[in-house]
């Protein structure tokens, strides 16, 4: 089965210059908003590049203030534990002063 279309014998008569003009623009169209798409493309990967490195940074950051944090809590004077030191200290300051 052959394609009149593309048979070389038929095509000659079929094809109108003014349709290959307006192929030839819309080809031209359609390769200047690729241009614009690759370049648009790029950009965008250009971003994303910038935007996972300030994200790299920000998580490291992150993370360093997590254990900079978790050293201050454990560095945290405990207000009961320092009252009941002190409750000892006295009650053996007491035993001492009676003996």
């Amino acid at each position: 089965m052959t394609n009149s279309f593309f048979d070389s014998e038929n095509n000659s008569a079929l094809v109108d210059p003014k349709s290959l003009e307006t192929l030839e623009l819309r080809i031209s169209q359609i390769l200047d908003k690729l241009k614009i798409l690759q370049d648009e493309k790029l950009e965008l990967q250009k971003q994303v590049a910038t935007l996972q490195t300030r994200y790299n940074e920000a998580a490291a950051k992150a993370d360093e203030l997590s254990r900079e944090c978790e050293s201050l809590k454990h560095n945290q004077r405990d207000v009961k534990q320092e009252e009941l030191i002190r409750s000892k200290i006295a009650a053996l300051l007491t035993k001492l002063e009676g003996a």
